[in-house]
């Protein structure tokens, strides 16, 4: 059991949590493994289909698991041993099926990983990106699902793309405040 935990991700890999004094643990899949801590102080975590990330305090983004299709966003095609360090100033992370997609503090949404639906628009469209690309700018909130990746702006326009949508990103609604 593990208390005081202010945010938490769970997926096939493990169960990621931040605990309210900041620190990330990390409790594997497959039975009853114990809580480990990982880091001392996180400030965004997401356990991915494949991959699992996390943000520093630094705004540093960090990769484990799978990187097959290039979800660590460095050239790596290999897993890793233990959590690697992919990007700077990072400030939300999400991932899903072989991808995964941050929001940078600049409000620019960057992405690497499998493409073959576009959820990346046209960055690795077909295959796979292995490296981080510029998808979207002006972002200030992000979510992503197997096909798809939503941004949404402070201006309250939410944009989509991927999957039915199409590669580039186009309007979907106004006046919307969270994703």
């Amino acid at each position: 059991e593990l208390d005081g935990v202010a945010l938490a991700s769970a997926g096939d890999s493990s169960v990621l949590a931040i605990r309210c004094d900041g620190s990330l643990w990390q409790r594997r899949a497959g039975g009853a493994t114990p809580w480990q801590r990982i880091a001392p102080a996180a400030m965004h975590t997401w356990v991915g289909d494949s991959s699992d990330h996390y943000i520093d305090a630094g705004g540093r983004l960090f990769a484990t698991g799978k990187a097959h299709r290039g979800q660590y966003g460095n050239g790596q095609l290999t897993d890793a041993d233990g959590w690697v360090a992919v990007a700077e100033g990072a400030r939300f992370v999400v991932a899903h099926t072989g991808h995964a997609v941050y929001l940078r503090d600049d409000g620019a949404v960057l992405g690497t990983g499998g493409n073959r639906f576009g959820p990346l628009a046209t960055h690795g469209l077909g295959d796979k990106a292995d490296r981080w690309g510029v998808i979207f700018t002006g972002a200030s909130q992000i979510a992503t699902g197997s096909r798809h990746t939503l941004a949404l702006r402070d201006d309250g326009t939410l944009f989509g793309w991927g999957g039915a949508d199409g590669t580039a990103p186009k309007l979907l609604m106004r006046g919307v405040t969270a994703i």
